[in-house]
């Protein structure tokens, strides 16, 4: 398309398009974290050690996970500049040297995911506790080949404009969870009770069908008839892949100190106690069912911003991004109102140890707090990958959020801090913490996001 097409075309028809890119991305995202939701149900049904283990292994799996699935992101702006520029012809081996890489990272994951017993002696997690981790993990380091490889065709389709297919994938992933896990989990239909073991194979199972019904449906399906996706399979190509890590190393490391800034709050707060591991967990699963909403948003806002700036049409991209930017900021502020107002209910049907409960309690309203700040820099964030600037974002990240989330939230958590009269503040320290880092990070990446608009070219 070319600027002089775009130059006139209204707000609202972008605000449009990236509302229909997101839908689908949005209850994909939402049927995903639905698993992590119905494995805490599970396992607070269970017992308290279950609860514990879940909590402190879903927290390492998801920062390996999404660090890898980060690196594959590399793939989608790469993509998404080739659909603007009409360079079908690379899309091929775009997507296949994705591939390769997802091997790669899924070896040294899953390596990763079967040696825990460092960090878990590191943070004094009861033996009990330990025992139940090591085996969760062992068996979810089955999950991350598929998980990777799944993530890698849905990059090429949101790249493409279709993400229709990831939210019929998605429901489907998730119904079969809904089925399996406390079947496995519980011991259901004579089979043996697992307990958080048996979340975790249900997990390791159905991402590595989804990875296979994703290379089919590339392979199949009318995208690839037309551009031949998956036809004349070629090997590694070091300068493809080069490309592919020059954004995706970057992307991958942001991603794993976002992720890994709450998800392993699980683990330094084990010292606390199962019932705070436990309470974290609720705490994340909330967190994480908000962060879907501004997540969805910002890939939608990736994608078009990548198209447009491979048309090179600086108008559109600068309205795609301050479009992502209303839309998402608006939203996210419903979404914290909202949660604020069901806190009550969804504590209590959430969680049935009352230990548990006071634990979380009066902690959901940071989480309503920071939805505006989540979804700034979320979206900020992403509309730079799609600019394929990568690296300034990955220092903003580090700083924001292992400096003054991880970082800050132990000292406030351990420590407090004596000269403004504030003691240790257990949990809670974690989570006001991360209120203050994603402020931080809202503010650096909206001005960074800002000043290169501003430029004439922008890449």
């Amino acid at each position: 398309m070319s600027p002089a097409r775009t130059s006139g075309v209204p707000d609202f028809s972008i605000l449009r398009a990236i509302a229909k890119h997101a839908s689908p991305i949005l209850i994909a995202q939402l049927a995903s974290m639905s698993t992590a939701i119905v494995d805490t149900l599970i396992t607070a049904r269970v017992d308290t050690i279950d609860l514990a283990a879940v909590g402190i292994g879903a927290g390492l799996y998801m920062s390996v996970m999404l660090a890898g699935a980060g690196v594959v992101q590399g793939l989608t702006p790469i993509a998404a500049h080739h659909v603007g520029a009409k360079r079908f012809e690379q899309l091929p081996a775009t997507l296949q040297q994705g591939l390769w890489l997802c091997l790669a990272l899924a070896l040294v994951g899953s390596l990763i995911l079967a040696t825990p017993d460092w960090l878990l002696t590191m943070n004094d997690v009861s033996p009990a506790v330990a025992e139940r981790t090591r085996a969760y993990l062992a068996v979810l380091a089955l999950a991350l080949p598929g998980t990777l490889v799944y993530r890698a065709c849905g990059g090429m389709l949101n790249a493409l404009g279709r993400p229709r297919m990831l939210m019929f994938f998605g429901l489907a992933n998730a119904g079969s969870h809904v089925l399996l896990a406390p079947a496995l989990a519980f011991g259901w239909l004579g089979l043996p009770a697992l307990g958080a073991v048996g979340c975790a194979a249900s997990v390791a199972l159905n991402t590595t069908l989804l990875a296979i019904i994703g290379l089919v449906y590339l392979a199949r399906s009318p995208v690839s008839r037309e551009f031949k996706l998956l036809r004349h399979w070629s090997g590694p190509r070091w300068s493809l892949l080069a490309e592919h890590l020059k954004l995706g190393l970057p992307i991958g490391l942001s991603t794993f100190v976002e992720m890994s800034s709450f998800a392993l709050i699980g683990l330094l707060v084990a010292g606390l106690g199962a019932e705070a591991v436990g309470a974290n967990r609720l705490l994340g699963n909330f967190a994480g069912t908000c962060y879907m909403l501004p997540l969805s948003i910002s890939i939608a806002t990736l994608s078009l911003v990548g198209q447009a700036a491979g048309a090179r049409d600086w108008a559109r991209v600068r309205r795609t991004a301050g479009a992502g930017m209303a839309l998402g900021c608006t939203i996210s502020m419903l979404v914290g109102i909202t949660l604020w107002l069901l806190q009550t209910p969804l504590i209590n049907a959430s969680v049935p140890d009352p230990a548990v409960r006071n634990a979380a309690w009066g902690l959901v309203g940071l989480i309503a707090f920071y939805q505006l700040f989540d979804a700034a820099q979320t979206i900020a964030a992403q509309a730079l990958r799609g600019l394929k600037i990568t690296t300034l974002p990955m220092l903003v990240h580090v700083f924001s959020f292992w400096g003054v989330g991880l970082a800050g939230g132990w000292w406030l958590c351990y420590r407090g801090v004596d000269a403004f009269g504030i003691s240790a503040q257990g949990l809670a320290g974690f989570w006001q913490a991360g209120v203050a880092s994603s402020g931080v990070a809202a503010l650096l990446f909206t001005g960074l996001l800002w000043a290169t608009l501003r430029r004439p070219a922008t890449v």
